[in-house]
């Protein structure tokens, strides 16, 4: 059985590699312009993923 820590350190690593994956696939890490479109949906994406962190790290504490 994983730990609160451990819980916790899972949580955020999988947001960020969702991070990682959904930047890589909208074009963010490449050299050219970022269409306005893709700038708005890589913010809603953005803090959409700092909801899901501040849920599980509020879940994690009440483990």
């Amino acid at each position: 059985m994983l730990s609160k820590f451990e819980i916790l350190v899972t949580i955020l690593v999988l947001v960020f590699l969702f991070f990682i994956v959904i930047s890589f696939g909208a074009g963010a890490f490449s050299k050219k312009e970022i269409k306005p479109e893709t700038k708005r949906y890589l913010k809603s994406v953005n803090i959409l993923l700092i909801i899901i962190a501040v849920v599980g790290i509020i879940l994690a504490m009440f483990i």
